[in-house]
């Protein structure tokens, strides 16, 4: 679990104060204490774009025979894990809830107490059960969570300002599609615009997102795994040529100077508003920044342009993997509203219209992503997901080849510093030899999963090294289920 330390226990403490204080949706009252107050249920998540979604369906559900009023918190991604830790610690969790921040597999998570499983009607259990892992969402043959998104995603995407682009003479239906390309657009862009406008921002205060992004820019690049593991053999390998050639080219861009000042310790929220003001014309950001950005500001919407996930060098066509969706919405343990919560879910938040509604909002692709072509969303969110379906493939996970990776995954300790911490240490300049801090990362958590597999197996757990390769997967293809029991 992430450390707290007392100016982040400062921190998380104001920060639930504030969102106790007003965050509620769909009924007055206090949001503390499991279960709220009263007869309500009280949900806290990361997902902006989906709030005016679920405030709708909350209302709907609180006027519904035998439904009760939802209080409703947003909370930034970075900030929530703490907001959370401190919520467990003192009592107050949320009856419902997603997970961001805390930094632990499910698996780790449930063991700790920190979710019950739901009571799902038959309805809304053979709607999601094609997508349900045990070990990720079943735990003890009982369903904890559900994913309500699809696999076929990446993080890392190129959003332009359509309009910076043309003033520069670029051509937005044409957008950069390697390293060369893009730093060569960013820096005629910033010469062409004369001071005032950069040619690039991003969220660099967000080391947890720095990583998730250059792993998905990795596997573009090339490399066969994910988060540093080779998917053949399962050995770490963040010191690759693929890793260190993305991180050179993010360097890159600070040496050209196209990098927004400031940036350095910006959160989404802050780079995403800075960049729709026009302060630069590329960003880079999740599917889900249209469904942000024009939350606020529906006029860009008039200027938004997309291009795909960027790669070193062009021809070869884009591949990236993706394991099985983790389950979103959670049911504290201490959650004594158990059947009116689930009841809530199993209507609202399994249904193909809730696909339907995920799509409009434009946050990551739904779990029924055939929906998304008929959707309100913008024709650059649909243009983005129609690449994702050509070329995100599903991973194999781990855990779906042997639940008793779930042991191994409780056991394992956090190796610091993270791929993300390196990725801004060298944006920043505080990292200067890349390559031997990414070998560093690769043999200390190596070494951390040769020892929670070693204290996994005292405990019982019938798992190995091999658990973790997948010597039959195949590039530009999906892991499918009978392939675990044929490696």
């Amino acid at each position: 679990m992430t450390a707290m330390t007392r100016r982040g226990f400062l921190a998380a403490a104001g920060t639930l104060a504030v969102a106790t204080a007003t965050g509620a949706c769909g009924s007055g009252g206090s949001g503390g204490g499991v279960g709220g107050a009263g007869n309500s249920l009280t949900w806290w998540d990361h997902q902006n774009q989906l709030q005016k979604a679920k405030a709708e369906i909350f209302a709907t559900f609180a006027k519904s025979p035998g439904g009760v009023p939802v209080q409703y918190n947003y909370y930034n991604p970075a900030k929530m894990g703490q907001a959370l830790q401190l919520a467990k610690q003192s009592g107050q969790l949320p009856d419902v809830r997603t997970n961001a921040g805390l930094n632990l597999p499910a698996a780790a998570l449930v063991a700790a107490g920190w979710s019950q499983p739901l009571e799902l009607t038959d309805e809304a259990k053979a709607r999601v059960q094609d997508s349900l892992i045990e070990g990720l969402h079943i735990f003890d043959g009982k369903i904890h969570a559900f994913p309500i998104f699809s696999h076929q995603t990446y993080s890392s995407v190129t959003w332009f300002n359509t309009e910076l682009v043309s003033r520069a003479g670029l051509d937005p239906e044409a957008p950069p599609k390697t390293y060369d390309e893009f730093r060569a657009a960013a820096r005629k862009v910033q010469s062409s615009a004369g001071g005032g406008t950069y040619g690039w921002v991003w969220n660099i205060g967000m080391p947890n997102r720095l990583g998730e992004q250059v792993n998905d820019l990795a596997q573009a690049g090339g490399f066969a795994g994910f988060a540093g593991v080779l998917y053949r053999n399962g050995e770490f390998a963040f010191h690759a040529d693929e890793y260190l050639n993305v991180i050179e080219f993010l360097v890159s861009l600070r040496q050209d100077k196209v990098l927004v000042p400031g940036a350095n310790s910006w959160l989404d929220d802050v780079a995403r508003a800075r960049w729709t003001a026009g302060i630069a014309a590329y960003y880079f950001d999740g599917p889900w920044c249209p469904g942000v950005a024009l939350k606020d500001t529906a006029a860009f919407g008039e200027k938004l342009g997309v291009g795909p996930i960027l790669m070193p060098e062009a021809g070869a066509a884009v591949a990236t993997y993706h394991a099985p969706q983790a389950g979103d919405y959670w049911l504290s343990s201490a959650s004594k509203k158990a059947a009116v919560a689930s009841r809530l879910l199993s209507e609202h938040f399994t249904t193909e219209e809730y696909s339907r509604t995920v799509a409009g909002t434009m946050s990551q692709p739904p779990r029924d992503i055939s929906v998304v072509g008929d959707s309100q969303a913008h024709p650059a969110y649909k243009k983005l997901v129609g690449w994702f379906k050509e070329s995100v493939f599903l991973a194999p996970e781990p855990i779906a080849g042997n639940k008793d990776i779930g042991q191994v995954q409780i056991e394992m300790k956090p190796v610091t510093p993270t791929l993300g911490d390196i990725v801004q240490g060298a944006l920043t300049g505080d990292v200067t030899d890349v390559r031997a801090a990414l070998t560093k990362l690769s043999s200390d958590s190596a070494k951390q999963r040769d020892a929670a597999i070693a204290a996994a197996k005292q405990k019982g757990a019938q798992v190995g090294q091999d658990d973790f390769a997948f010597p039959n997967w195949k590039p530009r293809s999906d892991y499918l289920k009978p392939m675990y029991a044929k490696r």
